[in-house]
C-alpha cells in the first residue's frame, strides 16, 4: 500500500482483478492502435429495434444486480457487449479512481461512455476495443449503458466500506481486525503446508511524552511516520498493521528470525535518520522496541502472537530457551 502508486485489490475467487490508479494517460483514446481507416473496422449498429436494445439494457441490469464487486461488474459488461464488439477489456474512470478488468493494450482503440448519476456526472466507461469503431452507431450503445451507473456506485460504496473496515484510518495500515484474520490464514497455511514465517511486534517509546509536550497532532505525526517507514522497509509480500495506540505488527511470510532481525533493525534505523520536525524546527526523535519470534510447527496462533509480545517487552532474551525470539530497541 503506497501513496503515490496504484493501488490493487484483488478480488479472490473470480480470476480476475481491478486496479485502481491515478493515471490519466491509461486508456487514453489518443493511444489508440492501429490507423483510423484501417480495414479492420465496425459495420454500422447491428439491427436491432430500439425494444431489443431496451431488453438488452434489462438484461445488463439484472446481472449487475448479482455482483458483488465493480471488477465482477465490469467484467459483465465486457461479457453483454462482446455479442456485437469485440471488447478486450473495460475500465472506469471516477475523479482520480479508476478501476480496471483485465488490462487493455495500449493499441487498442478505445470508447468513452460518458455516465451519470442524478443528473451529474459520474465519471466515464472505457471501452478497449479490437478494431476501430468509426461506422458503428454508439446511440443505443450509450443507452443501453445508461443502467449501469447506480450499480456501480452501490458497489463503489460497498469496496470502500470494506477498504475502511479493515484499515486504520490515521495512517492508513491494516487494522487490528484485518490483522487477526491475517495471522489466522498464514498461520493455517504453514501449519498445513509447512515453511517459515515470523512476526514482529512494535512499540514506540516515550509516545505518552512527545503527546503530552508537543500535542495530539504531533503524536499523530509520529504515528504516521512510522506508518511511512513500515512503508519503505517491508518487501511486496510483507503485511504491516496498526494494532491500536502506538503498537503495531508486522507479519513476514517466508522469513526466518535472522531475516526479521535484519528487517526490524532497518526499520530502526531509518526512524532514527528521519525524525520529526516541529513547527518551531525542533528534532523529535523517534525511537521504537520491536520484539519478533520465529513461528514454530505445532504452536497456535495466539503462542506464536505470545511469544512476540515476551520479546518486545524483554521477558526473554534473543533465542532464549533455544526458541528464535528476539527484541531490538
Amino acid at each position: 500500500m503506497t501513496l503515490t502508486t496504484a493501488t490493487t485489490i484483488s478480488q479472490k475467487g473470480f480470476g480476475m482483478a481491478c486496479y485502481l490508479n491515478t493515471d490519466e494517460s491509461y486508456g487514453d483514446p489518443a493511444a489508440s492502435g492501429p490507423e483510423r481507416g484501417s480495414a479492420c473496422c465496425y459495420p454500422a449498429t447491428p439491427g436491432a429495434t430500439p425494444e431489443e436494445w431496451n431488453e438488452r439494457g434489462a438484461a445488463l441490469l439484472r446481472s449487475l444486480v448479482r455482483c458483488v464487486s465493480v471488477a465482477v461488474a465490469l467484467d459483465s459488461i465486457r461479457e453483454h457487449l462482446e455479442v456485437f464488439l469485440s471488447i478486450t477489456s473495460i475500465s472506469w474512470q471516477l475523479g482520480e479512481e479508476r478501476y480496471c478488468c483485465n488490462e487493455a493494450n495500449p493499441s487498442e482503440h478505445t470508447i468513452p461512455i460518458a455516465l451519470s448519476l442524478d443528473d451529474g456526472s459520474f465519471g466515464r466507461l472505457l471501452l478497449h476495443s479490437r478494431y476501430p469503431v468509426e461506422n458503428f452507431d454508439l446511440g443505443p450503445l450509450r443507452r443501453m449503458l445508461a443502467v449501469v451507473a447506480y450499480p456501480l456506485r452501490n458497489l463503489r460504496m460497498l469496496e470502500h466500506a470494506l477498504i475502511a473496515a479493515e484499515h486504520d484510518a490515521l495512517t492508513g495500515l491494516k487494522n487490528r481486525r484485518a490483522f487477526d484474520m491475517d495471522l489466522q490464514e498464514v498461520h493455517a497455511r504453514f501449519q498445513r503446508y509447512g515453511g517459515q514465517a515470523s512476526l514482529l511486534l512494535l512499540d514506540m517509546s516515550r509516545f505518552k511524552s512527545i503527546n503530552d509536550t508537543y500535542g495530539h497532532d504531533v503524536g499523530d505525526r509520529a504515528l504516521t511516520r512510522v506508518a511511512e517507514g513500515l512503508d519503505r522497509c517491508l518487501r511486496q509480500t510483507d503485511s504491516a498493521y496498526r494494532l491500536g495506540g502506538d503498537e503495531f505488527a508486522v507479519i513476514l511470510p517466508e522469513t526466518p528470525y535472522h531475516g526479521a532481525r535484519r528487517l526490524a533493525a532497518r526499520l530502526i534505523e531509518w526512524l532514527q535518520e528521519y525524525p520529526l520536525r516541529d513547527t518551531g524546527d525542533e528534532i523529535i526523535p523517534l525511537r521504537a522496541s520491536i520484539g519478533m519470534a520465529q513461528w514454530r510447527e505445532d504452536e497456535d496462533r495466539d503462542e506464536w502472537f505470545r511469544r512476540a509480545d515476551q520479546a518486545l517487552y524483554g521477558r526473554h532474551g534473543d533465542h532464549a530457551g533455544g526458541e528464535p525470539l528476539g527484541r531490538l530497541a
